[in-house]
C-alpha cells in the first residue's frame, strides 16, 4: 500500500526488524461473503486476555529494540462486528498504539457497505486525539463485494469514493486502503482473466488503490486447505502473466517483503487458554492452530524468535533437499517466511507445489538461476527508477 506496505528493500538495506502482532477478537458480521470460514460469533469475554498476550509481547518487541509494523484486528468486518467500539476504547489498544509511534492499526473493513452512522461512530473514536494520534496510519482491507457490482455499479462507485473523499479530507489520520480478492470470491464465482483484469485496472485507474491477492485459505477447513491452496495457484498462474504482473499485489510474490527482517504473531482464544501462533507468510499472514511447531503460546519474546529460528534453519534443510525446491533460488526466503510448516501443516507430497514457481519468477527474475536480490533484477522489472 502507499503508506502501509512493507518495503521493498534489497536486503543491504534492510536496516530494522518487523514484526505484526494480530489478535482475533472481533465478533459479529453482517455479510456473507461467498465460502467465509471465519467465526463471526466469537467470544467476546476472552478479548481481554488476548489484548493483554498482545500487551506483553508489544513490551518485548520494543525492548528487544526491534519494530513494531502492524497491530491486526480482526477476524470479522471492523464496522460491524459488535465489539468494535469496546477494542477501541479499551487502554491495551489505546496503550500499545501510543507506545509503538511507528505502527499502524490494520483491519478488514467493510466501509463501502457500513451506515454513515456506523462510519461516523467509529472515527469518533479515532480521530479522538486523546485516544489515538493524529498521524497515526490506519489500513483497510476490503473483500471485494462481487465482480459486478464493483466493476459496473456507478452508485455503489460513488459510495466508496465519497468514504475515500473523507479519508483524503476528513480525517487527521493518514488512511490507506486496498480492495482484496479472496479465494472464496475465484472459486464461488468462477471468476476468470477478463474479470480479473478489470478488477485489477479499475482498482488502479479508478478507486485509485491497490488489489490484494489475499485467498485466507488458512481459514477453510483442514480438509479443503489443500484443495483451495492448489486451485488458488492454478488460478494465479492463470491470471498473471508479464504484461500485468507490475500492476498486481501479491504478498507471496515479492520475496524482498516478509522474508528475513519479519516476523507475524496471532494471539486468539484457544479451546482452553490464549494461544499464540508464529504466522507462515505464504500468500498471507497464515496461521495453523494444529501445527504444535508454531504454537509458541506460553514462551517469552526471545523465546519465540529462538523457535523461528529453529524452523527456519529446518525449513532451508528440508527445501534443500525437496525434488521441487532444491534447484530454486527462492530457498532462503522461503525458509524465512516458515513456509515449510505450511507444507507440514497441509501434507503436502512432493509433487504439490505449496506456490506457483512461475507466477514467483515473474515477480523476482534471476539471471541463470543466480541474484536474486540485484540491480539486474530491478533493471530486468523496469523498477530501477522507482527502488533509486
Amino acid at each position: 500500500m502507499r503508506l502501509s506496505g512493507p518495503e521493498s528493500l534489497s536486503l543491504k538495506d534492510q536496516v530494522k526488524f518487523d514484526v505484526l502482532l494480530q489478535i482475533e477478537v472481533l465478533s459479529g458480521c453482517e455479510h456473507s461473503c461467498t465460502g467465509c470460514f471465519v467465526n463471526k460469533h466469537g467470544d467476546e469475554s476472552v478479548v481481554d486476555g488476548v489484548l493483554s498476550r498482545a500487551k506483553e509481547l508489544s513490551d518485548s518487541i520494543k525492548t528487544t529494540g526491534l519494530n513494531l509494523r502492524e497491530f491486526v484486528i480482526g477476524p470479522t468486518d471492523f464496522f460491524s462486528a459488535s465489539n468494535t467500539n469496546y477494542i477501541l476504547n479499551h487502554s491495551i489498544t489505546q496503550s500499545i498504539m501510543s507506545e509503538h509511534t511507528g505502527a499502524r492499526i490494520a483491519t478488514p473493513a467493510k466501509f463501502d457497505l457500513t451506515s454513515d452512522e456506523r462510519f461516523q461512530e467509529i472515527f469518533d473514536i479515532l480521530d479522538d486525539s486523546d485516544k489515538y494520534r493524529d498521524n497515526m496510519i490506519i489500513e483497510f482491507v476490503t473483500p471485494i463485494e462481487s465482480y459486478d457490482t464493483m466493476v459496473n455499479d456507478d452508485e455503489y462507485f460513488e459510495r466508496v469514493m465519497k468514504r475515500v473523499d473523507f479519508f483524503k479530507n476528513h480525517t487527521p489520520k493518514q488512511m490507506d486502503w486496498s480492495w482484496t480478492l479472496q479465494s472464496s470470491a475465484i472459486l464461488g464465482r468462477k471468476i476468470d482473466k477478463s474479470q480479473y483484469t478489470e478488477i485489477l485496472n479499475k482498482s488502479i485507474n479508478d478507486y485509485e488503490t491497490i488489489l490484494e491477492m489475499n485467498p485466507a485459505f488458512a481459514r477453510a477447513p483442514a480438509h479443503k486447505q489443500k484443495d483451495n491452496l492448489i486451485a488458488w495457484n492454478n488460478f494465479l498462474s492463470t491470471v498473471i502473466d508479464k504484461d500485468n504482473c507490475n500492476n498486481a499485489t501479491i504478498s507471496m510474490a515479492n520475496l524482498y517483503c516478509n522474508s528475513m527482517n519479519f516476523m507475524g504473531l496471532t494471539i486468539l482464544q484457544g479451546e482452553h487458554e490464549v494461544e499464540t501462533h508464529l504466522n507462515v507468510m505464504l500468500h498471507e499472514q497464515a496461521f495453523f492452530p494444529k501445527n504444535d511447531r508454531t504454537n509458541v503460546t506460553g514462551l517469552n519474546f526471545n523465546e519465540i524468535l529462538d523457535r523461528r529460528d529453529a524452523l527456519i534453519t529446518e525449513g532451508i534443510n528440508k527445501f534443500s533437499s525437496h525434488p521441487l525446491y532444491k534447484d530454486s533460488p527462492y530457498i532462503i526466503a522461503l525458509a524465512s517466511r516458515l513456509v515449510w510448516e505450511a507444507i507440514v501443516s497441509m501434507e503436502l507430497d512432493e509433487t504439490e507445489s505449496v506456490l506457483p514457481m512461475d507466477v514467483l519468477s515473474l515477480f523476482n527474475p534471476t539471471e541463470q538461476g543466480d541474484h536474486l536480490w540485484n540491480d539486474d533484477a530491478l533493471i530486468y522489472m523496469n523498477m530501477k527508477e522507482e527502488a533509486a
